[in-house]
C-alpha cells in the first residue's frame, strides 16, 4: 500500500538521509505484520501471553464515562505540568531550531542515566519508576523505550495518521480519543478518508516525568520525530482531495504516557496509555 509513496523522490531522499541504525534511539520503520511478528517473537521468549484474555470484554452499553471520569479526576494537574513545567515550555517553545539534531537535547549521551539526569530531577524520575514498578516488578526502562520505539509507538503513530480508530481506542486515554475524533470527524463530514503514511520514525526519548494528582498518577514525556506523508483523500472516488504524495513533512511529537494498573496483562497495550499526543511543529524537508 505504501509503495507509491516510497518510490518518489522525496522519499528517496529521506531514505539516504537516515542514520545506520547504530543509535539506540533510532527506530527506523518497520511495516506493521513484520512489528507484530517480532514482537510475538519476543512475548514468547519472554514468557508472555500474546492471547487476549477473557475477560477483557467492555460491556458496550457502558459507554465512556466511567473511562472519562477517571480522566477527568488527574486532567486539570496534567494540564497544569504541561502548562508551567520549564521542559514542556522549552519543548513547545524553541520552534524548529530545538528539532535540528545538532541540539544537545536531541544528541545527548546514550545512556538512560545521562539523557535522564539533564532533563528532570532524579527523585521525580525514581517516583515515576517506583509507581511503575509496583505495577510490573519487571519494568526496566531500556525494555520500555525499546518496546516504544519497535512497537507501541508506531502503531499508535501510524494509526493517527492514517484515521485507524480502532487502534486509537486501544492505546488512547477517553479524553484524547475524543480530541482525536473530533478532529477525524470533521474530515469525514466532508467526505474525505486520511490517506497518510509514517516513513521514518527516530529520537525516541524521555523528555520529562511527574506524578499527578489525584491517585499518584506515574507520567513519562516522551519526544519523538517522524517524517510522514500527510493526504487526504475523497472517500468515494479515493480521488486525492488535500495534501501532497510528495511532501514529506518532518514532525516532532511530545507524547505523555501512563500506565493502567487493572490493564497490565492486556497482551495488545499491557497496560500503557497515551494521555497527550502533541505536535510542536512541521517542516516540509
Amino acid at each position: 500500500a505504501t509503495r507509491p509513496v516510497r518510490q518518489t523522490e522525496a522519499y528517496k531522499s529521506v531514505k539516504d538521509t537516515i542514520d545506520d541504525g547504530a543509535s539506540t534511539r533510532y527506530g527506523g520503520w518497520t511495516e506493521r505484520e513484520e512489528r507484530r511478528r517480532r514482537r510475538e517473537e519476543y512475548e514468547k521468549k519472554m514468557g508472555r501471553s500474546t492471547q487476549p484474555l477473557e475477560n477483557m470484554e467492555e460491556d458496550p452499553e457502558a459507554g465512556t464515562n466511567v473511562t472519562l471520569h477517571k480522566d477527568s479526576a488527574w486532567k486539570e494537574s496534567w494540564k497544569s505540568f504541561r502548562d508551567n513545567s520549564p521542559v514542556m515550555q522549552r519543548f513547545f517553545g524553541l520552534g524548529s531550531t530545538y528539532r535540528e539534531s545538532e541540539n544537545p537535547l536531541i544528541t545527548t549521551a546514550r545512556s538512560v542515566t545521562d539523557r535522564i539526569a539533564g532533563f528532570f530531577a532524579e527523585n521525580e524520575t525514581a517516583m515515576v519508576i517506583k509507581k511503575f514498578r509496583e505495577m510490573d516488578p519487571s519494568f526496566q526502562l531500556e525494555p520500555f523505550l525499546t518496546e516504544m520505539r519497535t512497537y507501541i509507538l508506531p502503531e499508535v503513530l501510524e494509526a493517527y495518521v492514517t484515521g485507524d480508530v480502532e487502534t486509537l481506542k486501544l492505546w488512547l486515554s477517553a479524553a484524547q480519543f475524543q480530541v482525536y475524533s473530533a478532529l477525524m470527524h470533521q474530515y469525514t463530514t466532508a467526505g474525505l478518508k486520511s490517506d497518510g503514511k509514517i516513513l521514518d520514525i527516530r529520537n525516541v526519548d524521555i523528555l520529562s516525568a511527574t506524578i499527578l494528582e489525584p491517585g499518584e498518577i506515574p507520567v513519562f514525556v516522551l519526544m519523538c520525530r517522524t517524517q510522514e506523508v500527510h493526504v487526504y483523500r475523497n472517500k468515494k472516488s479515493g480521488e486525492l482531495a488535500a495534501g501532497m504524495e510528495d511532501k514529506v513533512q518532518q514532525v516532532t511529537y511530545a507524547i505523555g504516557v501512563t500506565r493502567i494498573p487493572e490493564d497490565v496483562a492486556n497482551p495488545e497495550t499491557r497496560g500503557w496509555k497515551f494521555i497527550e499526543l502533541q505536535k510542536s511543529g512541521r517542516d516540509y524537508i
